[in-house]
């Protein structure tokens, strides 16, 4: 199986964001935001990471980019040696390196800003915004060839072509390069923001919630544009999203994010069909279902997510969750993975408990 080849290993990833009060503004606490995150993207595969707001999947992401500096952990890329000697003549010498199977493996989390720069074409980003992620007063051949020009040095003027290219792969029209963001509409914004992303031939693209401020009939649509140019250039994708619906459609694996820390992955079929966790449960759940039977068995979760500064002790979910005991209250429950199947759950019960799952049609 290709896609057995590890792209992204994250490990114990941590970004604390510190709480500071008074005059003197001394740190008194942190918001856990990402505690402790371990998952892999393999090369070619689309990895799911789902929860509700608040859960730390957006500051995962943003780890993985190095829009923030990760308080702890490693972000661990694993280079396809293939790369073009033109590339590689253009790198700064990278400390933070050890052999992989296919080349380099580079910790991005400990990269310095001057190391970050030649790597940044490595890992780009889809924002889930596509008002507020483009600059209006930029024209659009401005903002696709933005990222060519900082990497090469060239003019927006000499790169007309690519961004023709660009603009075309993703199902927009070349010769409205010289146009605002203005004159788009939500989802035509979005496939600009897209092009601009795949402007530097990355090897991983980091999707944030990127149809979530779309309407309905729009999001199908740039889903699909997304598996198409995946076929097409051998994308390997991070799809951070808190629509079960979406992800199961473009998915390979999904890791299912609670507080901060993953508490269920497995292979999209099977976390659908056979969920370990009560939280994907009550996650599965919320997906509309088509069958009229079925939607008054409805799974309902009671209150919101706890507040990340101060995680309850024990199980995190077992404030919500309707099948808590004692030891769920004390202990925190150890990660359990079948290493046939690959799927993992952190739940004291998740051998005991039989839980409902939805139909897939993944």
């Amino acid at each position: 199986m290709a896609q057995s080849e590890l792209l992204l290993e994250v490990k114990n990833l941590k970004m604390y964001f510190p709480i500071r009060r008074g005059m003197f503004k001394r740190v008194v606490n942190h918001v856990k935001a990402v505690d402790g995150v371990n998952f892999t993207v393999r090369r070619g595969e689309t990895l799911g990471l789902v929860g509700e707001s608040g859960c730390g999947k957006t500051t995962t992401g943003r780890c993985v980019v190095r829009a923030y500096i990760p308080t702890d952990g490693m972000i661990l890329y694993h280079e396809d040696e293939n790369l073009t000697q033109d590339l590689r003549k253009r790198r700064v010498h990278i400390r933070h390196t050890a052999p992989g199977d296919r080349g380099q493996v580079i910790d991005f989390a400990k990269l310095r800003p001057d190391e970050l720069r030649s790597y940044r074409r490595e890992i780009q980003m889809i924002f889930q915004d596509p008002f507020s992620s483009l600059n209006p007063r930029m024209t659009v051949l401005d903002i696709v060839a933005e990222p060519l020009v900082i990497q090469t040095g060239k003019s927006p003027g000499t790169l007309k072509d690519e961004v023709a290219d660009l603009l075309h792969k993703v199902g927009l029209r070349p010769e409205h390069m010289n146009r605002y963001p203005n004159a788009f509409s939500g989802g035509q914004r979005q496939r600009i923001g897209i092009a601009r992303a795949l402007a530097l031939r990355p090897g991983l693209i980091v999707c944030d919630e990127p149809v979530s401020a779309l309407d309905v009939s729009v999001q199908a649509q740039v889903v699909n544009l997304l598996q198409d140019l995946q076929a097409e250039l051998g994308l390997t994708y991070l799809f951070i999203a808190h629509d079960l619906s979406v992800v199961e459609h473009i998915s390979d694996r999904v890791a299912v994010m609670y507080l901060g820390k993953i508490v269920e992955i497995a292979e999209a079929r099977e976390l659908y069909q056979n969920p370990k966790h009560p939280y994907t449960e009550a996650l599965l759940a919320a997906v509309p279902s088509m069958d009229p039977d079925k939607r008054s068995e409805k799974l309902i979760l009671s209150g919101d997510v706890p507040d990340p500064s101060s995680p309850p002790p024990g199980c995190a979910f077992h404030t919500r969750c309707l099948y808590a005991k004692d030891i769920c209250r004390q202990e925190v429950p150890e990660w359990r993975e079948d290493q046939q199947t690959g799927h993992g759950v952190a739940c004291h019960f998740a051998d005991e408990l039989t839980l409902t799952g939805v139909k897939s049609h993944h």
